[in-house]
């Protein structure tokens, strides 16, 4: 395969050369190269980059069946996405070897690279699985709750330290709120209702932190919402390079106001935040103080969101728009160019699950490659959309996985 005339992001900007592809691997890059191939590929007018890779994903209704793979497949190929970590907090809950195998021959037959990382506790009891099992059979990265009983977190940095894998761990203490059900702030008073502080994150965000710089662990905090949590990681940071701090595309690019009018499809775990706090983590963003960028995946069906707002389940299916997204909001408003969106959305969470072959256009690299379309732009008529009525930019037009065209708008 020879793509021609392909636009790859450097650090000076966008360089057009040509991308030979052999056997799955990207052979040769270089400009105008004069070989003759039976696949060959015209990428003008596209920027062309690495499959992103997104390590907080989930399936529909967090429910795992032979149709939520294909649907999650089928949907990561539209967002330029073609690895995706699965967090484990479905059912049936993984919590055996033989599961584990089970789920595996499923989703080693999807079109895209899904991986799934191990829960590392039981869902309501103290009592820890048998993470060794789970990791040595295939689960990526170890899935856990920031405010389980703090043995349990230690167990899981030990194991993480001795498996050489990530420990993913979602930071929240719930006592610290009333049951709070979106952003503490203007508009939860506006409508009534509880509101989820951002201590509930700040304080599990500086334990765990300390925690991983004690023990030596990989840990990917989840999700963070709020510029003290950047602030605290950045700091521990300078004493622990292990330690790396997760964003959703969404708490960039949305705040709460999202919610007025009791806007279910705007409720998410952890809230979209007051507008200041999101100008905040832009600016953190572009200090480099946000290693990975996600989805945040969570497609939760209208069922689970066409009743009232205090039992609307959180979550929102997005994937499928990620890279539309984070172009339209970074990359075309100068937050960030290219290159380090590749970095964040790519190279970053790549080699943060051991995929070291991935998330780059290199030679030697696997050929995991997206032709995008910046040109394009289209209105979000989906009423169900926390993006409804907005103006995105951007088309994913093909999608290379391993040498193979699997997907071709």
């Amino acid at each position: 395969m020879l793509i021609k005339n392909a636009s790859i992001p450097t650090q000076k900007g966008l360089e057009i050369v040509d991308i030979l592809v052999v056997n799955g691997i990207i052979e040769t890059i270089a400009p105008s190269l004069d070989i003759k191939s039976s696949v060959v590929i015209n990428a003008e007018n596209c920027v062309v980059l690495p499959g992103f890779v997104d390590l907080n994903v989930r399936f529909s209704n967090s429910t795992l069946n032979q149709s939520h793979i294909d649907k999650l497949a089928l949907r990561c190929l539209k967002g330029g996405v073609t690895t995706a970590v699965v967090m484990s907090d479905f059912t049936p809950r993984l919590e055996s070897a033989t599961l584990l195998d089970l789920v595996k021959f499923k989703i080693d037959q999807a079109l895209i690279d899904i991986q799934l990382s191990a829960p590392l506790a039981a869902e309501k009891e103290d009592q820890l699985h048998n993470i060794a099992t789970l990791l040595n059979n295939g689960a990526s990265a170890i899935l856990a709750n920031s405010n389980r009983n703090a043995n349990l977190l230690r167990r899981g940095m030990q194991y993480a330290t001795m498996k050489d894998k990530p420990l993913f761990v979602q930071c929240y203490e719930p006592n610290l709120d009333d049951n709070g059900v979106m952003n503490e702030g203007v508009i939860a008073s506006k409508l009534g209702l509880s509101g989820i502080s951002n201590v509930s994150e700040t304080t599990e965000v500086a334990k765990v932190s300390e925690m991983a710089l004690f023990y030596g662990a990989n840990v990917v905090l989840k999700t963070l919402s709020t510029r003290r949590s950047l602030d605290i990681v950045s700091t521990q940071k300078q004493l622990n390079r292990s330690l790396y701090s997760e964003v959703s595309i969404h708490h960039l690019a949305k705040n709460d106001t999202a919610c007025d009018g009791f806007n279910t499809y705007a409720k998410l775990m952890p809230p979209l935040r007051e507008e200041k706090e999101r100008l905040a983590l832009l600016e953190a963003l572009k200090e480099g103080k946000i290693d990975i960028l996600t989805s945040a995946h969570a497609p939760k069906s209208i069922l689970y969101k066409d009743v009232a707002f205090e039992d609307a389940a959180f979550g929102l299916g997005s994937v499928e728009e990620f890279l539309n997204l984070a172009y339209t909001y970074l990359v075309k408003t100068g937050v960030i160019d290219f290159a380090t969106l590749v970095d964040v959305c790519a190279t970053k969470p790549a080699m943060i699950v051991g995929e070291l072959k991935k998330g780059a256009l290199k030679e030697g690299y696997c050929a995991d490659i997206i032709l995008f379309d910046p040109n394009y732009s289209y209105a979000v008529k989906d009423v169900h959309s926390l993006y409804y009525g907005d103006t995105l930019y951007g088309k994913v037009k093909k999608v290379i996985v391993k040498g193979t065209v699997v997907l071709e708008e």
